[in-house]
């Protein structure tokens, strides 16, 4: 090894000296990357990717013993006493927390076996069960996950000029490496994937993107990349790439929202003092030229996305930490023509707070314009139109976008909250003797650790006593790996991003919730051409289908759900012990039962989905990199766009750490009606069941797939093959 790190690092890649002829450094350039617009992943870089153990999201499963014969508690005459045992001892081990995240209930020791058992894909028995699973084997030892290191190396070698050359790059580089070596020599290369955002952002330039291509962070494999069928379909553009500067976007993206639980898209009935639209901003927007507002109004083609619900955390004192980002509490006006379907981006209001008129206000927007908002708490804006300044209306529609990506985050995570204290009542009450178990165990499989990474600072030591990795204790709630990551990485601070999930987490409703809204019984929804949101949900009827098939195996009349204990302590403590908002504390009869578990199973799976915008940088970068207002009329060009934009290591930062929650690795992987191999390996009744169900999960995927090749853009949010099969990410 050389002393000299720096020159060590440029030998080892190549790197051309910058003082020699251009056709020299070319040449170099050629040799190393081949084409600049294509990481082929066969350069230096990529030896040096390949060389890593096999190691990422999604790739680890294990095996484990077939479930015991089940049965109702108040028929268990065999294994009374085990059960007995394994109940007592499940009622020690898993416990509620109240204090460790003030506000929410929590898994009170992280480090039971339960949650240790839960944590993975677990297969029981053979692989050649009789799960036909779509064709896709989750056990395949073959696979190891997506890589998320080599979107890193991709985009290294795509934009070489602009990050390798920098002065310092060798040393940054250098540290990046030395992360990833390290974690492997502790035997911990999942954490890989978990602590590569920090060294990103050291590594990569701090300076804005100077092209749109220089915010595209998806690699882009040569069809003769050794492994490009493999890798390819693991890093997939969002369908509307390349039309992201396309008016009608913004109304797609709130119609086929990034959440199913996203509901801030309404039907606008009245005029707000807040946001003072007017003829005259409507007129200036094309096609509604000769329209009125009022009369649009009247006849139910107004629509509003209104993030009222964030003002006061996006006005809260700001966070140094983020680089010089900003997050606004935007308001954005929709409207269909008159004689139309389409929805349409009229206007947008960056901020709650309209900026007034008059002499003096007029003064204060002019100081504003030439010193920022600073610290300012009801920063004020002006309303913005498709008709005004091209580039401020770009500007404009990244305000409103950063917040919707946002406000995708907090609801994904806040389901996580709220969904958290179930299986902490599930593993207290229910043994694996319980017909429950093989059902459910699947769909809350790693809710629990996920949470906990989630949100807790990860504190303990590597090198248990027992040899079986890593201790997890409870740190600092602000701090985890995605809380920390906001701090670095948003407009938000962690503090305001956890107070943001505790709210949004006390909004659910169990029922309300997971009961699928029939848009077209709102004759003012009904207006709407398309609505995939809720047009592409058809999968409670087959869940319901599913669970009813199921436990009319084990159950047999009203009766027997009273009489199980099991059962009925588990919905007593979920609600009582869990304050799982909704949730019912008994059921009297099976069809009770039926739709309790129904439900579960869907917010575990649908209500869990997440697409993936908060990917997209070009419009979905967690916060805008301006602190002075936008004016509708002021003289922008595209470099103003640019530095609304996040700097090159954010992007990268952001890009690389939100693949974790946003994609799964390949179709029907962990998705929604997968089972582990021999999951019902205890009961052959439940087989023919089971096809069914998938059969039916099968055929509604086939059928968005072919409503999504009439569209402009794909919705894939509500299709089963994409939808985890419980909340693993």
């Amino acid at each position: 090894m050389s002393d000299n790190k720096i020159e060590e690092l440029q030998s080892l890649l190549n790197v051309p000296d910058p003082n020699a002829t251009p056709a020299s450094s070319d040449a170099q350039t050629r040799f190393l990357f081949g084409s600049a617009q294509c990481h082929k992943g066969t350069g230096v870089l990529a030896d040096i990717l390949n060389a890593l153990p096999p190691g990422g999201l999604g790739g680890n499963e294990k095996a484990a013993s077939p479930y015991p014969p089940v049965s109702l508690p108040q028929y268990d005459f065999n294994t009374s006493a085990q059960r007995a045992y394994a109940l007592s001892k499940a009622r020690k081990e898993n416990t509620f927390e109240y204090l460790k995240l003030p506000g929410a209930v929590v898994h009170g020791n992280i480090q039971c076996e339960d949650v240790a058992n839960a944590n993975e894909w677990r297969y029981r028995g053979g692989l050649d069960e009789q799960e036909y699973n779509f064709n896709v084997n989750d056990a395949d030892t073959n696979f190891a996950g997506v890589r998320l290191f080599e979107g890193t190396v991709a985009y290294l070698e795509k934009h070489f000029w602009s990050i390798v050359l920098s002065p310092d790059i060798a040393a940054k580089f250098i540290n990046l490496l030395t992360v990833v070596y390290s974690e492997l020599a502790d035997g911990r290369p999942e954490r890989i994937t978990f602590e590569i955002m920090d060294p990103i952002l050291l590594t990569f330039p701090h300076r804005k993107c100077n092209t749109v291509d220089e915010l595209d962070f998806y690699p882009t494999f040569c069809t003769d990349h050794p492994k490009y069928e493999e890798r390819i379909k693991q890093w997939p553009k969002a369908p509307y790439d390349g039309d992201f500067r396309f008016d009608d976007l913004i109304g797609w993206l709130v119609t086929a929202a990034p959440t199913p639980v996203f509901n801030y898209f309404k039907p606008y009935t009245q005029h707000m003092s807040k946001f003072p639209i007017t003829n005259n901003h409507f007129r200036r927007v094309q096609g509604f030229e000769s329209d009125n507002l009022d009369q649009a109004m009247a006849e139910g083609r107004l629509f509003i996305l209104d993030f009222a619900d964030f003002h006061d955390e996006t006005v809260a004192a700001r966070n140094f930490d983020n680089f010089g980002a900003r997050l606004h509490a935007g308001i954005c006006l929709f409207a269909i023509p008159a004689n139309g379907t389409g929805l349409k981006t009229i206007a947008i209001q960056p901020t709650q707070t309209p900026q007034p008129g008059g002499f003096w206000n007029d003064i204060g927007w002019f100081f504003l314009g030439m010193f920022g908002y600073g610290d300012q708490k009801h920063p004020p804006s002006k309303i913005i139109t498709a008709g005004d300044n091209y580039w401020a209306w770009q500007m404009a529609k990244n305000c409103i976008t950063t917040m919707t990506s946002m406000a995708g985050v907090i609801d994904h995570l806040s389901t996580h909250v709220y969904l958290g204290p179930i299986p902490v009542a599930y593993f207290r009450n229910i043994t694996e003797y319980h017909p429950l178990r093989p059902l459910l165990d699947t769909h809350l499989m790693a809710l629990v650790t996920n949470n906990h990474i989630g949100i807790f600072e990860e504190v303990g030591t590597s090198g248990l006593p027992n040899g079986e990795g890593y201790e997890y204790t409870y740190g600092n709630p602000y701090n985890g790996l995605l809380t920390g990551a906001i701090q670095r990485l948003s407009g938000f601070s962690s503090t305001t991003f956890v107070n943001a999930t505790l709210r949004r987490k006390n909004h659910y409703h169990f029922f309300e919730h997971s009961t699928p809204i029939d848009r077209m019984a709102d004759p003012v929804l009904a207006q709407l051409d398309e609505y995939p949101q809720h047009d592409d949900n058809g999968l409670a009827p087959i869940i319901n289908e599913w669970v009813d098939g199921y436990l009319r195996l084990y159950y047999h009349s009203d009766q027997d759900v009273k009489d199980d204990t099991e059962l009925q302590g588990f919905l007593y403590e979920t609600t009582h012990y869990g304050n799982v908002r909704g949730f019912p504390d008994h059921a009297d009869t099976l069809d009770e039962l039926i739709d309790i578990v129904s439900r579960i199973i869907y917010w575990m799976s649908v209500n869990h989905a997440f697409g993936s915008m908060v990917s997209f940088m070009k419009l979905s970068a967690l916060g805008v990199y301006r602190d002075h207002p936008i004016d509708p009329h002021f003289g922008y060009s595209e470099r103003d766009w640019l530095n609304i934009c996040p700097p090159m290591n954010v992007g990268a930062g952001l890009f690389m750490f939100s693949r974790i929650f946003t994609d799964l690795p390949d179709d029907w992987h962990r998705s929604l009606g997968k089972y582990p191999k021999g999951q019902f390996k205890h009961d052959p009744n439940v087989y023919p069941l089971l096809d069914v169900f998938q059969q039916q999960l099968q055929a509604l995927d086939d059928e968005i797939r072919e409503k999504n090749s009439r569209r402009r853009w794909a919705y894939d949010l509500r299709m089963p093959s994409t939808i985890t099969v419980s909340p693993w990410n």
